[in-house]
């Protein structure tokens, strides 16, 4: 059951749903006529994505700039949430988990225990008083080799970063997940709040999918260039990688598999340096075992663009293939735990005391 629900995310988030009608200025209706056309053959290659992508943006634009990176505090707290249309469209756009899928997925058993694959993925969080940054380098060299990657976007951060996300949105190269609204510990807020967290950044995401949709170049670009970036995000990683039972099922009822990682490059960490984040992960893979690596691309990933050529040439060379988490989810048996922790169970508890509810309000 598990594999047959990531085989449909797989083919609605690469590709072979069936194409949107074309832009409509009208907000979508919430209600089951929101819900994404889900397909289950394998996904076709297309090359649609990408003419989207430089029809809407120059290579310039995409390139962006190193100041792109830097992060402004101490603003004032948004607290708007996103338009009432999108967030009663996202409530019931996507179909709840199967109990077996209501986990902290860790990684995947892969189905051939020779198979090398490596699902990189990058944070883009920001809190409710601050713009985190944008790092445009770490981006233009994974574009620049065909690197394949997944980014957690949080609902602010699509808010202040419209233009990024648009265009991790566009490339075929990327897919984006759900990282909360606005960073909050999700082991501290619960109930309608918690859900409001998840909820809120899908539906931001609605928003800037409608707002691309209705771009002349996007409607020139054709239904079908727009028809395959998907719909809602199906995939959440929770802020600090701290969870509870309720967290959880909060994000499995919304249909959102919850994203952890059994590897850490540390790149937060200041004095981490490219030779250490690349070691990390060559040290860590394991051929069938689907590895999910966790690192930033808002700001606060020290050096991780610089690690990328210290480890991606070696390990495509060792017979490894990068993927995104949809891509390595339906390669085989996603690899749950009951709770989210970073490296062994307990080892974030102490997060609660050093970020307490963690939404910067």
């Amino acid at each position: 059951m598990a594999k047959q629900r990531f085989t449909v995310i797989a083919a609605l988030l690469l590709g072979t749903a069936p194409a949107a009608a074309g832009p409509d200025p009208a907000p979508p209706p919430p209600g089951p006529e929101a819900r994404p056309t889900l397909a289950v053959e394998p996904p076709a290659p297309a090359a649609a994505p990408a003419d989207l992508l430089h029809a809407c943006w120059t290579p310039g634009q995409l390139a962006g700039t190193p100041q792109d990176k830097a992060i402004k505090r101490r603003l004032k707290p948004d607290r708007t949430p996103p338009p009432d249309w999108a967030i009663q469209a996202a409530a019931s756009a996507l179909p709840p988990l199967e109990p077996g899928l209501r986990g902290s997925i860790r990684r995947v058993d892969l189905t051939d225990p020779q198979a090398r694959l490596v699902a990189l993925t990058f944070d883009l969080c920001e809190q409710a008083n601050e713009r985190a940054g944008y790092d445009a380098e770490l981006v233009k060299a994974l574009r620049a080799d065909g690197v394949p990657a997944t980014f957690f976007a949080g609902g602010k951060w699509l808010r202040t970063h419209p233009e990024q996300a648009m265009q991790l949105m566009a490339d075929p190269l990327f897919e984006l997940g759900n990282h909360a609204w606005t960073h909050g510990n999700l082991r501290l807020i619960q109930g309608d709040e918690a859900r409001n967290q998840i909820l809120w950044a899908q539906a931001e995401y609605m928003v800037l999918r409608q707002a691309l949709a209705e771009r002349p170049c996007a409607v020139a670009a054709g239904p079908e260039a727009l028809g395959r970036i998907p719909a809602w995000p199906t995939l959440f990683r929770f802020p600090y990688g701290v969870c509870n039972q309720g967290s959880l099922d909060a994000a499995a009822g919304l249909g959102l598999a919850a994203i952890q990682w059994d590897l850490v490059t540390g790149d937060p960490d200041k004095g981490r340096s490219a030779q250490a984040i690349a070691q990390a992960v060559r040290a860590g893979v394991k051929p069938g075992r689907g590895n999910i690596v966790v690192a930033h691309a808002n700001g606060r990933g020290w050096h991780s663009a610089e690690a990328l050529p210290l480890f991606v040439p070696q390990l495509r060379a060792q017979g490894y293939r990068f993927v995104t988490v949809t891509e390595l989810l339906a390669a085989g048996r996603p690899v749950a735990a009951e709770t989210c922790y970073e490296v062994r169970p307990g080892d974030n508890a102490r997060y609660d005391a050093l970020f307490g509810r963690g939404t910067g309000e």
